[in-house]
C-alpha cells in the first residue's frame, strides 16, 4: 500500500521546471526541447533558411530540432554557458547542438551530419560534417564556442558505429553560419 502511494505521489508531483529561463533544471537536452518556449526560440535565430543536412530542401529549424529530439544528453557548461546535445532519434550519427547564454539565449546551434542528402553521395556514411548558426557579432563567444563544438564533432565522429569491413567515419569539416545573413 505505501508503495502505491509514494507512487501515486510521485505521479502528481509538479512536472519539471525545466525551461530556457531554467537551464540549471534541465536534466537533459530533451526536457529542453519539449520547451515550446525554445523551439520557437530555434526557429527565430535561423529563421526559414533551407538546407539539405538531414533531407533534402528541409527546413534548416525542423532539422535543428529534430537532432536535439532523440536520444539525449545532460547539459555540459562552456564556463558560464550551457551546452545540450542530443542525437536523432532512429539515426543516432546525427547530432545536435544547442549552447544557451545562463538567461536561456539561444548562443549557438549546431548539426552534425552525414552528406547523405546532398546531390554528391561518395562521401555518405564516410565523414561527419558540422554545421555551426552563430551570430558574428558574438565574437568574444564565438571562438569559445566555435572550438567546444569541433571538438565534441570530432569526438563523436570518431566514436560512430561502423559496421565489419566498413571504414571508420572521420571528421570531414566544419562551416559557421551567421543566421542573420540571407542564405
Amino acid at each position: 500500500m505505501l508503495g502505491v502511494l509514494m507512487m501515486l505521489s510521485a505521479a502528481a508531483a509538479p512536472a519539471s521546471t525545466c525551461a530556457p529561463t531554467k537551464l540549471a533544471a534541465c536534466r537533459d537536452t530533451n526536457q529542453l526541447v519539449m520547451a515550446p518556449a525554445f523551439t520557437a526560440a530555434v526557429r527565430r535565430f535561423i529563421g526559414k533558411r533551407k538546407a539539405a543536412y538531414l533531407y533534402a530542401d528541409g527546413d534548416v529549424a525542423e532539422q535543428q530540432i529534430e537532432v536535439l529530439h532523440g536520444p539525449p544528453d545532460e547539459p555540459t557548461r562552456i564556463g558560464a554557458l550551457y551546452r545540450f546535445t542530443a542525437c536523432r532519434a532512429h539515426s543516432c550519427p546525427e547530432k545536435g547542438a544547442a549552447v544557451l547564454d545562463p538567461a536561456g539565449k539561444i548562443v549557438a546551434l549546431a548539426i552534425l551530419y552525414s552528406p547523405c542528402a546532398t546531390a554528391d553521395t561518395r562521401d555518405c556514411n564516410r565523414r561527419d560534417d558540422l554545421v555551426v548558426f552563430m551570430r558574428e557579432r558574438d565574437r568574444v563567444q564565438r571562438v569559445e564556442v566555435v572550438a567546444n563544438l569541433r571538438a565534441w564533432a570530432v569526438e563523436q565522429a570518431a566514436g560512430s558505429y561502423t559496421g565489419p569491413g566498413q571504414p571508420k567515419v572521420r571528421f570531414g569539416g566544419m562551416q559557421v553560419i551567421d543566421p542573420t545573413v540571407a542564405g
